[in-house]
């Protein structure tokens, strides 16, 4: 017999994934989701969104549904162990005089809702964005609050903990069929679908076809969104987005050291059937023109992607969330005209809440209803709706979102336990846990293992979600997590000398910078002016002696486990003495410099750069792709020496210290 829900989602984009943890944790209902994704020759809106986050100041009603959001996700991604939301910033800058009216009215809107905004120089955006050019810039407008993500993590969050809630989660390989019952209710799919009391059609682009199927004609447009990822050099760390009006195109940030570049909205109405996910070469060549123009020294950055996606328009550009007019329990969610990452999590909550308590009021300026006179066709504008007070809907303040007490969350089943041995490492099932030593988390905890230390990981369903180094005789342990949970033991337990963590998980952690190349770009512009070479096993008992005086007894554990194939060291030799040193650790076409020391006579002669750029040379020729320092303390010397030799600060990470009393 088909099993029976109490509501059926059909469509587990980012919208239906939190919808079916809202309505699985809160209301306790028993909910199926079916993934009605169409492969990667027709991917999801989620899966090619841009993830920018960003108070557009459309009205207070809309506001509210953005920071509701933005905090849901941070709480989220800390919560589920995935890839964080990065309060980043947002610099949008008009070069005409229209534009810098348009700003001036979104500063309006946004300062009355006591949203932190304001308008900035040319001076002040040259520093927040100092690659950019901002030589004809009129007005500029600063939102530090905004932020970036990756929505196809936080889909994946919610669908865990709609899972543990008890949500059932089911992949169709075709779209499914939707029958409605004489009785009422709805049958969603063959045997592996379900029978159920209320329906909620959130497949994307889908949407229109779907409900037109069922007898319901609703202003729905899907139109095409591109967007092209570029690897500058050097690589970037993370800074404002950028949205220019006039030359119309938005910058943001992506993983390491990336960008992400878009706007290439389409205005006409596209067939879900039959659209090119690739994005248009034509417009691919005049936005990477564009962004040359707008940002300085990017003669050659290589499109290592360009894609697009379908959103999906409504009249208004409001969205459209709640009851299909004439059918009390069939409910559409669509018409997100693009900015549907932003609105997800405040709009999910809602429906959510409004189908356990019957509280539509909340849901006022999207409900479906407004479209119940006849409508003429429309062409898509996703631009943002300021031109005029009577456009769209009623913008009432009242009825808004009300504040909800925390919800009681399922608790995770972490299980800590400690390593026994340095082979129990290679049978780990690792999740991403940093963004830039994912690859060598596996030699981390051999080293520490080798050396006399402790490795505790914590697991949930049997795949790696923390690790913590710990133990070592340097006396400062090292933990990678994304899970706050895992972050708060590690920070309890931390060795004498503190800890190690890539995230600022509490106030006080001093920064250690993080420098990082790729070295596909990679090309040498300095000279080498010392002899250095690639040192053999015969070399490690003058190497260790170095390193040994320069930087303790603590290297000499390590030193024992050596030679190893994936450590490699570059020394210079200065009549017939070691002076200086440069270690590195190469996991397939990673690496990670370490141990990088200079004898103190010898500084001042450039030793520093020749070691890092030597070790460069040998991985590009050797096939490698990424190199990543970290650098303590603000050493200068080493900052200089690894800017000199091609690599750049991309991120930091941090180290807190043992908490004392008074």
């Amino acid at each position: 017999m088909t099993e029976k829900f109490d509501v059926t989602i059909l469509g587990t984009g980012l919208f239906g994934a939190a919808l079916a943890y809202h309505l699985a944790q809160g209301t306790r209902r028993r909910v199926l989701a079916l993934d009605t994704a169409r492969g990667p020759r027709q991917p999801s809106a989620t899966a090619t969104s841009a993830g920018i986050l960003s108070v557009q100041g459309w009205d207070p009603w809309d506001l509210v549904l953005v920071r509701e959001s933005v905090a849901e996700y941070a709480r989220l991604a800390e919560e589920e162990g995935v890839e964080p939301v990065r309060p980043n910033g947002g610099l949008r800058v008009a070069r005409s005089a229209e534009g810098a009216r348009w700003l001036a009215r979104v500063h309006r809107v946004l300062e009355q809702e006591g949203e932190e905004v304001r308008t900035v120089g040319p001076r002040e955006a040259r520093e927040l964005l100092p690659f950019a050019d901002m030589d004809d810039v009129q007005a500029a407008l600063y939102t530090p609050l905004d932020a970036v993500t990756e929505p196809s993590a936080l889909q994946s969050a919610y669908l865990r903990a709609a899972d543990r809630a008890g949500a059932v989660h089911r992949r169709e390989e075709t779209p499914p069929e939707v029958e409605r019952l004489p009785g009422g209710g709805w049958k969603v799919g063959g045997e592996r679908g379900g029978i159920s009391e209320t329906l909620v059609v959130a497949a994307g682009a889908w949407s229109k076809s779907v409900l037109t199927d069922l007898g319901h004609r609703l202003p729905l447009a899907p139109f095409r969104a591109q967007v092209l990822r570029v690897r500058p050099h050097p690589l970037l760390p993370v800074f404002p987005s950028l949205h220019d009006l006039d030359l119309n195109v938005y910058v943001r940030p992506a993983d390491h050291g990336r960008l992400l570049i878009g706007d290439g909205t389409g205005t006409r109405e596209e067939d879900p059937s039959r659209w090119a996910p690739e994005a248009d070469r034509p417009w691919v060549e005049q936005t990477v023109a564009t962004l040359r123009t707008v940002i300085r020294g990017l003669p050659d950055a290589p499109v290592e992607a360009a894609w697009a996606g379908l959103c999906v328009a409504s009249p208004d550009r409001f969205p459209v969330v709640g009851r299909v007019p004439g059918e009390a329990h069939l409910i559409v969610a669509s018409g997100f005209n693009g900015l549907g990452s932003m609105r997800a999590a405040g709009l999910a909550r809602r429906l959510a809440d409004a189908l356990g308590s019957g509280a539509w009021d909340p849901l006022r300026p999207a409900d479906p209803a407004r479209f119940a006179a006849a409508w003429r066709s429309f062409e898509p504008r996703p631009q943002f709706p300021l031109e005029g007070e009577s456009d769209g809907p009623a913008r009432e303040v009242a009825g808004t979102f009300r504040d909800l007490p925390p919800e009681a969350r399922a608790s995770h089943e972490i299980r800590y336990r400690l390593l026994a041995g340095a082979e129990e490492a290679d049978g780990l099932r690792w999740t991403s846990l940093s963004d830039w030593f994912d690859p060598f988390l596996g030699q981390f905890a051999k080293d520490a293992l080798r050396t006399g230390g402790t490795v505790e990981v914590a697991e949930e369903a049997g795949r790696v979600r923390g690790l913590l180094l710990a133990g070592s005789s340097e006396g400062v342990g090292s933990g990678f997590t994304r899970t706050r949970v895992i972050a708060e033991r590690y920070l309890s337990r931390m060795d004498p000398g503190g800890l190690y963590l890539d995230a600022a998980w509490r106030p006080g952690g001093e920064p250690v910078e993080i420098f990082a190349a790729d070295l596909r770009d990679w090309r040498s512009e300095e000279r080498l002016r010392n002899p250095v070479r690639l040192a053999g096993p015969e070399d490690l008992p003058r190497v260790r002696a170095l390193m040994h005086e320069e930087l303790g007894p603590s290297v000499d554990r390590w030193f024992a486990t050596l030679p190893r194939p994936e450590e490699n060291a570059f020394l210079c030799e200065v009549g017939g003495r070691v002076v200086g040193v440069s270690w590195i650790t190469r996991v397939g076409p990673f690496a990670r410099g370490h141990s990088f020391s200079v004898h103190p006579r010898y500084r001042g002669l450039g030793i520093g750069s020749d070691l890092l750029t030597a070790r460069m040379l040998w991985l590009r020729r050797t096939g490698g792709r990424q190199v990543v320092s970290e650098i303590y303390d603000g050493n200068l010397a080493s900052r200089t020496a690894a800017e000199r030799a091609g690599m750049s600060l991309v991120d930091r990470m941090y180290h807190f210290r043992p908490i004392t009393g008074p």
